[in-house]
């Protein structure tokens, strides 16, 4: 299904600098406050490629990338490879990990054509950005993440015999490790492709990047009609880890409510015990644990006054049913799903246009900013979930449906600035 291609991508030049000073996070999850923190650290830092600061910032990217090359700053590799890029980690439970994974060109095909499947909603303002981007600078700073399923685990028979090799690329950000091996074997090489040659491909993290990639594709074959389709443009820079892998990690996303006008507490506690179950818990901690050990169609909920209840829909009440909004079973099977639709649309009265604008939603993945929101005030009610199962995202995907946003958070984010990807 998957046609992926080995590549020739540009890299920081490590003897010049220390790479682990001029990467930085995916730009979809970096603050006002981080960006502006990377943006002083180094004039190097990929933020002033990927998220610059100036007034202009594509033309101001565009500008910094052609200093970069002509300094040496960034280099190209000398022939055409595939990156495995693994990922050491601390999990919130405490757990060591490591999840694997690697990097290559992949030829963008449109999502009606099966082979890259989606799972979220993607909005206008983020791909306009994106695309800006790639035009003034003609690169892409950031991999999309994907997943595919290979229960043999093919590749990591691959990945074992590189534990004793020399890294490509190595940098430690906010305590996480990043290792980048080079494979440039044709034989190996073949491996890889012929797995992913028959199985679909699932974005996990980067669906305005991707759907910008094929927009700028779109552009350039009308500018180039007689270009035979296997330009630089054809394809975009890709990670890809297998949804088997043992370091796959997927974080819950808690939501935090505000702004909710005539909004009563002891009114709502009433309206939603309607069709939940409240279950009162001692503490932060008891709730979360509660939680854990609900099963399905249940979330937490902090008010004001430190008071922390679990809802889990009645066992009398249908989920397909309850849910009002036309969509595939699948979604209405999810639990953030069941939230949006009943508890903060049909219940708090927050549209899904809201929604979709965040006018009355923050989004965070620890419990503790949650419930310091709402006892001090900033937030009106909190919800914490469980986390959404993998195979419930491929589910999603294989029914051609999408997520309320925000519904999977993957851990850790793939670093920008390891590897740039040229689309000329």
């Amino acid at each position: 299904m998957a046609l992926i291609k080995p590549f020739r991508p540009f890299h920081y030049n490590t003897d010049k600098l220390d790479l682990s000073k001029v990467v930085a996070p995916p730009y979809d999850v970096i603050s006002e406050k981080l960006q502006g923190e990377l943006y002083d650290s180094s004039p190097e830092n990929i933020i002033r490629l990927d998220l610059n600061c100036e007034s202009d910032p594509y033309a101001a990217a565009a500008v910094e990338l052609k200093r970069m090359l002509r300094e040496n700053v960034l280099v190209r590799d000398g022939e055409p490879a595939i990156y495995p890029y693994f990922q050491k980690f601390t999990t919130i439970g405490g757990d060591e990990v490591t999840r694997r994974g690697f990097v290559s060109w992949i030829k963008l095909e449109p999502f009606e054509a099966g082979v890259v499947l989606p799972h979220e909603h993607t909005l206008s303002g983020p791909k306009m950005d994106r695309l800006r981007l790639m035009k003034a600078t003609g690169a892409s700073f950031s991999q999309i993440f994907s997943l595919y399923g290979d229960q043999n685990r093919v590749l990591e028979k691959e990945y074992d015999r590189l534990e004793s090799a020399k890294p490509f690329l190595q940098a430690r950000y906010d305590n996480i490790s990043n290792t980048v091996y080079r494979i440039t074997d044709a034989q190996t090489v073949r491996v890889f492709q012929k797995l992913l040659e028959h199985i679909p491909v699932y974005i996990a993290d980067g669906h305005h990047r991707y759907e910008t990639a094929l927009e700028y594709q779109r552009q350039a074959h009308l500018e180039n009609p007689a270009a035979a389709g296997d330009e630089s443009y054809d394809y975009i820079m890709m990670y890809f880890t297998n949804m088997f892998d043992e370091g796959l990690v997927v974080y819950p996303t808690h939501r935090i409510i505000h702004s909710v006008s005539s909004f009563d507490r002891e009114t709502f506690l009433e309206t939603v015990g309607a069709k939940f179950g409240l279950t009162k818990c001692a503490d932060l901690n008891n709730l979360v644990s509660v939680l854990h050990a609900s099963g399905p169609f249940a979330f937490g909920l902090i008010l004001p006054g430190s008071r922390y209840f679990l809802l889990k829909l009645k066992k009398t009440e249908n989920v397909l049913a309850v849910i009002k909004e036309n969509l595939p079973a699948p979604v209405k099977r999810l639990d953030v799903t069941l939230l949006h639709d009943v508890v903060l649309d049909q219940i708090l009265g927050i549209s899904k246009e809201a929604q979709e604008k965040k006018l009355n939603i923050n989004y965070t993945i620890e419990k503790d900013e949650v419930d310091a929101a709402i006892q001090s005030g900033k937030g009106q009610i909190g919800f914490l979930l469980n986390p959404t199962k993998v195979e419930q995202v491929r589910e999603v995907a294989d029914a051609g449906a999408v997520m309320p946003q925000k519904s999977t958070y993957f851990y850790p984010k793939l670093l920008s600035g390891l590897l740039l990807s040229s689309l000329k």
